[in-house]
């Protein structure tokens, strides 16, 4: 079950992916990070994907060439994932965001644990 909340200690828009995720309803729940963002005003996020699985091929495409554009138009400028504990999510996570790193203003880092990933946030 996916998450989405605002993060009161990092003022950040946090999103939690806790096991495999069809594509579509990837996509949404992707789409619905950007609409909190638009409304919230927040310009962070904070994903905490230790749970996830493994993304489609597919799902990486859309988030290369579809979410990271949308996401530099609406103002995001700093993205902290916590690594997935699953050896497939992990590599899926790698993959998809490596195009993301590169793109437009958007600070991409990865950590081990809530803690770090929320110090660098704050920091930002």
């Amino acid at each position: 079950m996916e998450k989405l909340t605002i993060d009161q200690e990092t003022n950040a828009v946090k999103a939690i992916f806790d096991n495999f995720i069809k594509d579509e309803d990837f996509k949404q729940f992707a789409q619905q990070i950007l609409d909190r963002v638009k409304v919230s005003g927040k310009k962070k996020l904070l994903y905490d994907t230790r749970g996830l699985k493994v993304m489609s091929k597919e799902v990486q495409d859309w988030i290369n060439e579809v979410w990271f554009s949308e996401a530099n138009k609406i103002g995001i400028t700093h993205m902290a994932f916590i690594i997935p504990e699953n050896i497939f999510g992990k590599i899926s996570m790698e993959q998809t965001n490596s195009k993301g790193e590169k793109v437009g203003n958007i600070n991409i880092e990865y950590f081990m644990g809530m803690t770090a990933a929320k110090e660098w946030l704050n920091k930002n």
